[in-house]
């Protein structure tokens, strides 16, 4: 059976309760490819208003219900934020067994149990494996989430995904205050047993140890063996040491693993160490006044060279500055710095340069960490002078034969540790690394990859390269020997009735997207009614695209008279991106026709960003828009037209034959999506983008349907002989739009488009205006 895709309706969500329909605290979400996640996405809040991120605690980012699932068409579904609502929210997941028996009308397992204690509204969550229920009231404690038990409580900054499908016989929200404190108490304290059990030998803390560390032990096996080094740290603590030449070696390989997902928490290590499979007797045999296990653990700590965020936001991984105060120490050892903020400047600048740049334009530092260049927006610049203030103590030897040059010493390295001090030494340095925009990203024939730099022009994988300054990354790793992404081609096959000259089109539409060229200059219009895969295929190329993809409202290259010719912040947003999709215009909205020439040719763009300076771009984007209603556009002039790509998607899936999880099973092929993406950016260079005959075909039709003067002609006159006063002929037409709802354009304009057509003349006689070639019909409007 052919795999189709699910598409959302207003009755989808009928029977979400009134209480919260009439609350103003919906979002949407969109699903993000995100490899390290167990369903290959993370949901991602949706402002239903803007398009840009919801936040879960500013309700400004927030809309009512009828908005948000009108939206929603756009993404993946709508979403109830939780925020100081006074509603909670428990989340029941990982529990396929009993959800299934639940579903076969047993109550003995935690869905019946809670279902009969609380009595208030419960759905099927999004993926079909768990149960979210909602009620009134507060909770006794803070939110918790116990991983191991599959269970979330929670009443903050939080949002649920709706899906609209109850699961239970109760459909109105109750208060359930005092019915949740048992079930709270019984997870919430089994979370606490486990998170809180202390090791059986007290280890001596390491220099990365302390509180305040935001995972459990099962959180970060579960993240880690999800990760990249997923099968070594799911082998290790399994306790397979096959490729060590001891246990104590696989001991000491585990270790260091450990010490990366713990962020050098010791205890948490130990914790999650005499959980494995390698947990033996010798771990706690006494050694050198402590024991053999302690020692394994700080060796890993004082050898690690980064750690886990402990978050899945950011860049995945935060550079600890241990690796980097090893260098920075070696490269700043036995030097002399003078006694400023200058001499800090030069110690910072030394010992982590070539890991910083400073740009002036958008007065940001950038830092540069697995292959990527990240604007600062997490102090880091701060974490790297600290480092600096630390490594400037290793001077003190220097002064040493000098009492009063190290008197001024240390009172210059207490000044440099103040926040004044440290502030000024990053001010001073700026200079020391300046950057501009015009040199990041500057290569458009190449693509950041998590494992390095694809070159598309040959289709090669090269290491990463801090020189290159990508700002920008794919979120998936690229195999130039992955295999072919069957489901993907078999969902193109479906949504493109078989023709494999769409299908073969639609790859070098891809691969052309891929690149900062845009010799092309064209724009992709995917058009069709509901249930058709637009909207899917274009959620999956933008994921697989990260951070060089970017999405617009459809205002922004609409015509809009308020705005006139004011350079537009949404137009900021796009520099530097590859690919900018935008969804669903609403009916009757007007292309803007000269900023699309611009965004499509060769031309320089304004822009400003909000409370910013204008500043001029040349766009090397591909604007991708999903579409059941085609934009006007009242332009008649090839330079217009050449540039539309309308793809027709004409096949609609049955209702019945819709995989509501297909989107997740397309990301488990993102690797080989990605290789298929590069595979038709070779092909387009090599070929071409000709347009293939259903593409001709539906943009010829589409310029006929805007052409209102043909659309006239062919309704209330007859060609080839006569003349027709040029007012008369006017007047009849003014008749005719306004009965039709047609454009209606000014005397001067209807003139000047009507004289551009074959045979059709003009002349002044006895004072008028006649067009000659021309004769009026006998019709309603001429009587």
């Amino acid at each position: 059976m052919p795999l189709h895709f699910t598409e959302r309706s207003d009755a989808m969500y009928e029977l979400i309760p009134d209480e919260i329909k009439a609350l103003p605290r919906w979002v949407c979400w969109r699903a993000v490819p995100d490899p390290k996640s167990h369903s290959g996405i993370s949901k991602q809040p949706v402002n239903p208003r803007t398009g840009g991120m919801a936040r879960s605690n500013d309700p400004s980012t927030w809309t009512d219900f009828d908005t948000a699932v009108s939206a929603s068409v756009d993404y993946a579904g709508i979403g109830f934020m939780f925020h100081e609502s006074g509603y909670i929210g428990i989340d029941i997941d990982d529990r396929p067994g009993e959800l299934e028996a639940y579903c076969n009308g047993d109550r003995d397992n935690i869905f019946g149990q809670l279902n009969d204690a609380l009595q208030t509204y419960a759905e099927f969550s999004q993926s079909g494996n768990g149960v979210h229920f909602i009620g009134r009231g507060t909770l006794p404690d803070k939110d918790f989430n116990n991983h191991d038990m599959g269970v979330e409580m929670y009443t903050g900054a939080r949002f649920f995904v709706m899906t609209g499908n109850p699961c239970s016989e109760f459909v109105d929200i109750t208060d359930i205050t005092e019915a949740v404190k048992p079930y709270y108490a019984k997870y919430r304290t089994k979370q606490k047993q486990q998170t809180n059990s202390a090791p059986s030998g007290q280890l001596p803390l390491g220099d990365f140890a302390g509180g305040g560390f935001p995972l459990t032990a099962q959180e970060v096996i579960d993240r880690a063996s999800r990760s990249r080094q997923g099968q070594k740290f799911s082998a290790l603590y399994g306790g397979d040491t096959s490729g060590y030449h001891s246990p104590s070696e696989a001991d000491m390989a585990f270790c260091n693993l450990l010490a990366f997902w713990c962020q050098g928490n010791i205890q948490l290590m130990d914790e999650i160490f005499r959980s494995s499979g390698l947990m033996r007797e010798k771990w706690d045999r006494r050694q050198s006044g402590t024991t053999y296990g302690a020692i394994t653990l700080q060796k890993a700590v004082e050898g690690a060279s980064a750690v886990y965020s402990g978050t899945e936001g950011d860049s995945g991984y935060s550079v600890t500055i241990r690796k980097c105060m090893q260098q920075g120490a070696a490269r700043t050892r036995g030097k002399m710095y003078r006694f400023d903020d200058t001499g800090n400047a030069e110690r910072l600048f030394d010992a982590f340069g070539d890991m910083l740049r400073f740009c002036y334009t958008d007065k940001k530092w950038l830092y540069y960490f697995e292959g990527k260049w990240y604007s600062d927006n997490i102090g880091y610049i701060r974490q790297l002078a600290d480092s600096a203030t630390i490594l400037q103590e290793q001077e003190r030897v220097l002064y040493a034969h000098d009492e009063d040059m190290l008197k001024a010493f240390d009172r210059h390295l207490k000044k440099s540790r103040s926040f004044a001090g440290k502030t000024n030494m990053i001010r001073e340095a700026e200079h020391h690394a300046p950057i501009l925009p015009q040199n990041l990203d500057r290569n458009k024939a190449i693509i950041g990859a998590k494992n390095g730099i694809i070159d598309l022009k040959t289709g090669e994988l090269l290491p990463h390269d801090r020189e290159a300054y990508l700002t920008k990354q794919c979120p998936f790793s690229y195999n130039p020997d992955a295999p072919e992404p069957k489901l993907w081609l078999q969902f193109l096959s479906d949504i493109f009735g078989d023709d494999p000259y769409m299908i073969d089109y639609i790859q070098k539409c891809v691969g052309y997207s891929l690149t900062g060229s845009t010799a092309e200059q064209c724009a992709f219009f995917l058009f069709g009614t509901g249930r058709n895969g637009k909207s899917t295929f274009l959620e999956i190329v933008r994921g697989i695209l990260g951070d060089y993809a970017t999405n617009i409202q459809p205002q922004t290259i609409m015509v809009n008279p308020k705005s006139g010719n004011a350079p537009s912040s949404d137009i900021a947003r796009l520099k530097g991106a590859r690919l900018v999709t935008s969804v669903e215009p609403n009916e009757g909205m007007r292309l803007d026709e000269g900023l699309l020439k611009q965004l499509t040719g060769d031309d320089v763009v304004t822009a400003r960003k909000m409370f910013s300076e204008e500043f001029e771009f040349k766009p090397e984007f591909k604007l991708w828009m999903a579409t059941n209603h085609k934009p006007l556009i009242r332009g008649t002039d090839t330079g217009i037209w050449r540039r539309i790509h309308l793809i027709p998607f004409e096949v609609q899936i049955p209702a019945d034959q819709v995989d509501k999880k297909l989107k997740y099973k397309l990301v488990k092929e993102a690797e080989s999506i990605l290789k298929w993406a590069v595979q038709g950016c070779i092909k387009w260079q090599n070929e071409g983008l000709t347009m293939p005959r259903k593409v001709l075909d539906a943009v010829r039709e589409y310029r006929h349907e805007m052409d209102v003067i043909s659309a006239f002609l062919d309704a209330c006159c007859v060609m080839g002989e006569g003349e027709t006063k040029a007012s008369k002929l006017y007047a009849i037409y003014a008749k005719w739009a306004e009965e039709h709802n047609e454009y209606l354009m000014s005397s001067t304009k209807f003139g000047t488009e009507l004289t551009k057509r074959d045979g059709i003349g003009k002349k002044k006689a006895q004072g008028f205006i006649f067009y000659t070639g021309i004769s009026l019909e006998q019709t309603e409007y001429n009587q």
